[in-house]
């Protein structure tokens, strides 16, 4: 699983929040809900393949003066380093990638949207612009890319689906008419933490898009949909097993992967601060 690529969610200044109003799983029955740590901090992951004695990628967190988050290293499968900057009011309007070559990612803030511009491997220009809704929370990540020529294309349009307790239960994948889903992503949950709850969404965009939606909870269940001659068909599932800690957080998961009717497994162990 790669997580080098490039959602109370985007709160102000863009750091996560924690209503302990809204920590309810959706079938659960209505009852004296249990405030949650104000911040729960990882400070590594290791990654295990096939076995979980196969130790394949750590990720290691390190923090600054201020708490947030300064850097973000892979070693192992990918060697990545992240570094992070801040404005003085905590909002991340920089972020550098150092693997072999640089890449710098520039963000840019308005009203209802957050751009992310950077140049890519390949000499061409990224904008990524993230819409919010009236809560906050990321509804919409539009790609486009710029060519060498000038020429202006969109390459990705995801639209967010949230539930009444701030997890994404669907993701559509939007052609560029701007109407038609050509895919989508389901989640299924069950009631745990979500380490990553505390963690500026616009730097989970970045450096996790493909290990944890922009969720209260991990998902429980996973299935990947693309359009097909009218009709849906799935591509890929992910079921995911967890060890959960007296907190509900979870000290390791098991991810299982099946895809082309071949399955396979990776491990993942949570440390924190």
């Amino acid at each position: 699983m790669k997580y080098t690529s490039f959602l109370c969610f985007l709160s102000i200044l863009f750091i996560s929040c924690n209503d302990p109003s809204l920590d309810q799983q959706n079938n659960e029955a209505d009852g004296i809900v249990e405030p949650m740590p104000n911040l729960t901090r990882l400070s590594s992951i290791q990654i295990a393949q096939d076995v979980m004695t196969n130790m394949t990628e750590n990720v290691s967190i390190v923090y600054n003066e201020e708490e947030l988050i300064g850097q973000v290293s892979f070693t192992g499968a990918t060697n990545v380093v992240y570094d992070f900057e801040y404005t003085a009011n905590n909002r991340l309007v920089t972020a550098t990638k150092a693997a072999g070559s640089t890449i710098i990612y520039n963000f840019t803030y308005t009203d209802d949207s957050v751009f992310l511009d950077y140049t890519d491997s390949n000499g061409e220009q990224v904008e990524k612009q993230l819409y919010t809704d009236i809560q906050n929370r990321i509804a919409r990540v539009v790609t486009r890319i710029t060519n060498g020529a000038g020429i202006v294309s969109q390459t990705e349009d995801l639209r967010y689906q949230y539930t009444a307790n701030f997890n994404v239960d669907r993701i559509n994948r939007v052609d560029t008419n701007g109407f038609t889903i050509i895919g989508y992503t389901e989640f299924t949950y069950e009631f745990n933490n979500n380490p990553f709850k505390d963690m500026n969404d616009v730097l989970r965009l970045i450096i996790f898009p493909k290990f944890v939606p922009y969720t209260r909870y991990l998902p429980n269940s996973r299935i990947d949909y693309t359009a097909v001659s009218g009709s849906f068909v799935p591509d890929r599932s992910f079921s995911y097993s967890y060890t959960l800690q007296e907190d509900q957080f979870p000290s390791s998961r098991e991810i299982t992967k099946t895809e082309s009717g071949t399955s396979t497994t990776i491990f993942e162990f949570f440390n924190y601060l």
